[in-house]
């Protein structure tokens, strides 16, 4: 894949935060819009959005508390950052549009297509839906005390990335690095996401469950859900909730892939988005 292409940054005000975003320019008068997961910031999706600059003009968000937007006193409800998407599109003045959100930024994304499916021209899901399995989250919640809190270096880290995910790509662990950590004032590199973005993971977050399955059944336009082969974070049962509120929904599973599939398997998803997005 080509490195050399650069998106232009950008800040706007939304919903009282400084709000960053990149965008891919192009000819294209067709605007795909990337959302990323939990941790994550508008730069995972460098890799995809080179593949597709030249059909797509492809915008991607550092959503509320990550990467470079601002973080928040008032908390992070499911709510406050579909609000934010919400404006978002209005402010830039992108609609209607493609919407994919990976994890976090697919979570957030069903109460906004539900109740502004007037803006989208096709929503993609991937590796989530309006509640996770009970595997999954249990293993977020132990995932939470084990996390480490900083890094020594950019090489630990990758070589950390390589252990716990063959499928790591060098290129793509070295670009989450450089855009999602922070040196602090102890010579550590930390993540840039608000630390208090973790409670989402717990009871808070299971709160908000019966929310968004109300808005997942109020989505207007066309549905593509990706599962990556080897992750449990949906299980059957969830599925076929989903495919029972929304039976026009594609399924479709990846294969090679775990939860993150914008990292596990780049091909695959783009091959999959430039089908699903024909018109």
């Amino acid at each position: 894949m080509a490195t050399d292409t650069q998106p232009t940054d950008h800040f706007v005000e939304v919903n009282g935060l400084n709000y960053h975003y990149v965008d891919w320019g192009g000819d294209s008068n067709r605007v795909l819009l990337f959302a990323h997961g939990q941790g994550g910031n508008a730069h995972n999706w460098d890799h995809i959005a080179r593949e597709l600059r030249d059909e797509f003009r492809v915008i991607a968000v550092d959503q509320r508390g990550h990467g470079d937007t601002d973080h928040t006193r008032e908390g992070y409800a499911v709510k406050d950052f579909a609000a934010d998407l919400a404006e978002f599109a209005e402010i830039v003045g992108i609609a209607p549009y493609d919407f994919c959100g990976a994890s976090l930024g697919a979570r957030n994304g069903i109460p906004y297509a539900g109740d502004h499916s007037d803006h989208l021209k096709h929503f993609i899901c991937l590796d989530y839906g309006p509640e996770m399995s009970r595997v999954s989250a249990q293993n977020q919640i132990t995932g939470m005390n084990a996390r480490r809190l900083g890094w020594r270096s950019l090489e630990e880290y990758m070589e950390n990335g390589m252990a716990q995910n063959p499928r790591a790509r060098e290129e793509h662990l070295r670009n989450t690095f450089e855009h999602g950590f922070r040196l602090n004032y102890a010579g550590k590199y930390v993540p840039k996401q608000d630390p208090e973005m973790f409670w989402i993971n717990g009871s808070f977050g299971v709160r908000e469950v019966p929310y968004l399955w109300e808005q997942w059944g109020k989505i207007r336009c066309p549905i593509l859900e990706m599962k990556g082969a080897e992750s449990n974070f949906l299980s059957p049962e969830i599925l076929g909730r989903m495919r029972e509120l929304q039976p026009g929904m594609q399924l479709v599973e990846v294969p090679e892939s775990g939860h993150g599939i914008s990292g596990d398997n780049p091909e695959f998803l783009i091959s999959e988005l430039r089908r699903f997005l024909v018109d």
